[in-house]
């Protein structure tokens, strides 16, 4: 069972009458990520102190729950192309020294019989070790994290539910953002808050809406980012392995070939 369906079934126990205590004894929390356990506490803590309805805004939680884990599924396909590809790169000096000595061919002793091929070993491994640890770090540095942009904005969606007044409703949410999740919410959430609030005043729109969408967008507007982000690290990855790692090739494989080929001449 998948983290959405846990939290609809729990939305579902609510709704047959059982209690906040009963229904959360039976919520299958070891479903959830450690990002998704906040994501949840985060708005289970706000329905509860508003007054909310807590199985709308779980039902809204498991839709987010469900994106989260499609978007993530295709961000883990995107990120293990270029990972595969650095790691074939970085093991390719190593794969051609065995391919030449399953061969027969003069690599390893060559490498440790002459000074001038232990010193290209040497220079090589300093150079493929280079390229690893450069390439690592940059693949972490890509790696998709879990994140919802759009958690504080749902927040203020439940406190409004309640009768909340905008602002209460904006209040509570940011001291139950940082009990949470650690942090303040950001600027740009804040900002979109209060353009909603402008826009809901101006035309009448119900701010629930506006502000559900927005939630929405952030969210995909972290995903079209993260989308680039991966796109580019397939290129910045050429500059760790073509400046490192393919020397490193020559230093570690050819040089060490090239002389035992000359000394069996």
């Amino acid at each position: 069972m998948s983290a959405n369906l846990a939290v609809l079934e729990l939305s579902a126990l609510l709704r047959s009458g059982a209690t906040n205590q009963d229904a959360i004894k039976a919520f299958q929390v070891d479903l959830l990520s450690e990002f998704q356990k906040k994501q949840f506490q985060f708005i289970w803590d706000v329905s509860r102190d508003s007054g909310g309805n807590l199985a709308l805004a779980l039902d809204r939680l498991a839709q987010v729950f469900d994106s989260q884990h499609k978007q993530s599924s295709e961000l883990k396909v995107a990120f293990a192309s270029p990972r595969a590809s650095a790691n074939l790169i970085l093991m390719l000096p190593l794969l051609a020294v065995i391919f030449a000595e399953l061969l027969g061919l003069p690599t390893v002793s060559s490498a440790f019989e002459t000074s001038l091929g232990a010193m290209a070993v040497g220079i090589g491994l300093i150079l493929l070790i280079i390229a690893r640890v450069v390439s690592l770090r940059m693949l972490d540095r890509a790696r998709p994290r879990e994140a919802d942009p759009g958690a504080f904005l749902d927040a203020v969606v439940v406190g409004l539910s309640a009768g909340l007044s905008p602002k209460a409703s904006s209040t509570l949410a940011q001291n139950k953002s940082v009990l949470n999740f650690g942090e303040k919410v950001p600027g740009e959430q804040l900002s979109q808050l209060m353009d909603a609030l402008r826009v809901s005043e101006q035309s009448g729109i119900a701010l629930s809406g506006i502000l559900s969408a927005r939630a929405d967008a952030l969210r995909h507007r972290l995903l079209n980012r993260r989308r680039q982000d991966l796109a580019k690290l397939s290129i910045s990855l050429l500059l760790p392995l073509g400046l490192a790692a393919l020397p490193a090739f020559v230093f570690l494989a050819v040089v060490p070939l090239g002389i035992g080929l000359f000394r069996a001449v």
